[in-house]
């Protein structure tokens, strides 16, 4: 199954980088941003390893670099079934803060 990034999610790692890249340098924003990544791509051997999102129906949230992230994201199969399928990431953030419903961006949807 094929894993995408969102634009929103493009741009989420991009802040992580940027972030790690100035509090521990290029090597660290690397690790972190390759551990996300990695996490992230293993979806495709196992899209339904995470449990559904609670409070945004339709989401699957999956912890990522160790406990430190949250990776969330929807498997979508296409008419043709499981073969087209393909695995969906819309956003990446800290895992320290609880999103709630109401103030989920509309590039989620």
């Amino acid at each position: 199954m094929r894993v995408e990034l969102s634009d929103t999610a493009k741009l989420d790692l991009q802040h992580i980088g940027a972030h790690y890249a100035v509090v521990g340098g290029a090597a660290l924003a690397h690790r972190m941003v390759g551990n996300i990544k990695k996490d992230v791509l293993a979806l495709a051997n196992n899209p339904f390893l995470a449990p559904s999102y609670e409070l945004f129906p339709g989401l699957r949230r999956l912890v990522v670099a160790k406990g430190l992230f949250l990776a969330f994201y929807r498997v979508n199969t296409g008419q043709e079934g499981m073969e087209r399928a393909r695995i969906e990431v819309v956003h990446v953030r800290r895992a320290e803060r609880e999103l709630y419903q109401a103030g989920a961006p509309d590039s989620w949807n």
